[in-house]
């Protein structure tokens, strides 16, 4: 229920057409975690796209460590932590 009134409190800030953006957005994410069997046609690149997004985003999440000095992102295979330099493994 409080995500309910996060909501209404961004709505009133939010104009008209803010409005009728974020309402396609949760519209159009409702129908593709709905996992439709039948999706209209003119959809399916969208479908395509996201799950294409959303392959990117967790070979990088597998790929990625951290720097053990501060805790930053690294990339398997990298030898210093490009934030601090401190040597990585």
């Amino acid at each position: 229920m409080e995500n309910d009134r996060t909501v209404l409190v961004n709505e009133e800030k939010m104009n008209t057409k803010d409005m009728l953006e974020q309402a396609y957005m949760e519209l159009g994410k409702e129908y593709y975690e709905g996992a439709f069997e039948d999706p209209l046609p003119q959809l399916l690149p969208l479908f395509e796209k996201i799950n294409t997004i959303k392959n990117n985003m967790l070979i990088k999440q597998q790929t990625e460590g951290r720097c053990p000095k501060c805790g930053k992102p690294v990339v398997a295979g990298d030898m210093f932590c490009g934030n601090c330099g401190a040597k990585i493994g």
